[in-house]
């Protein structure tokens, strides 16, 4: 197990690290970036690279947790390494690793998204932004549609908000939780002014045939 302070020495690199990543990237050196990413990743997990392929995003982040060490700054450059990962399966056309490494990527912006109050970094909110460009959010797993979800709603990007909810329960059997909350979110939105709605994509008359539709 390393020590918090070692752990905090990886992290104050992650700006040099991550520079680095994008250096051999594109002076063709793939090989060594993926080493890098894998030693940094190693270290910030404290498990073998393999293992972390081989376990979801939720097992990773409870291994992560369960070691009293979870902190911001550690969540965004695990996010940043698996992003720098999707880029380098992305220059090479291995599109489905790109894909997965983007989503997991995703996952772990969101985790930290999800974890500041009372409202997240810039920086952040436009990470998670690019990297929803790179992937098609209509085959994400159920759960990082609901978090996606909860980020547009909390940055007051309701359209957006309501495609996630609709992407769910368009979905075959889809779970009953997500057309409550999709009430409830509408529910919400007829509480603001008709003016605010307006500005963010929504109309009230709009919402309350919607909301008339799911009675």
């Amino acid at each position: 197990m390393f020590s918090e302070d070692y752990l905090l020495r990886i992290i104050r690199q992650a700006t040099d690290v991550v520079a680095r990543i994008i250096g051999l990237r594109i002076s063709g050196d793939y090989r060594d970036a993926f080493q890098e990413i894998d030693q940094n990743l190693e270290q910030l997990f404290g498990l073998d690279p393999k293992l972390i392929r081989l376990l979801d995003d939720e097992s990773l982040y409870r291994n992560l947790s369960a070691n009293e060490q979870l902190n911001l700054e550690r969540l965004g450059f695990i996010a940043d390494l698996f992003r720098e990962e999707g880029e380098l399966f992305q220059v090479q056309g291995k599109n489905p690793e790109s894909k997965s490494a983007y989503v997991r990527s995703l996952s772990f912006y969101l985790k930290m998204d999800g974890n500041i109050a009372p409202s997240h970094p810039l920086e952040v909110s436009q990470k998670i932004n690019e990297i929803i460009q790179k992937i098609d959010i209509n085959f994400l797993p159920g759960k990082t549609l609901f978090e996606l979800f909860c980020h547009f709603e909390n940055e007051e990007k309701y359209a957006d908000a309501d495609g996630m909810l609709n992407i769910l329960c368009a979905r075959p059997g889809a779970n009953a939780d997500a057309v409550r909350e999709m009430k409830s979110f509408y529910s919400r939105l007829l509480e603001k002014a008709s003016t605010e709605l307006s500005a963010h994509g929504m109309s009230r008359a709009a919402i309350q045939d919607k909301l008339q539709e799911l009675e």
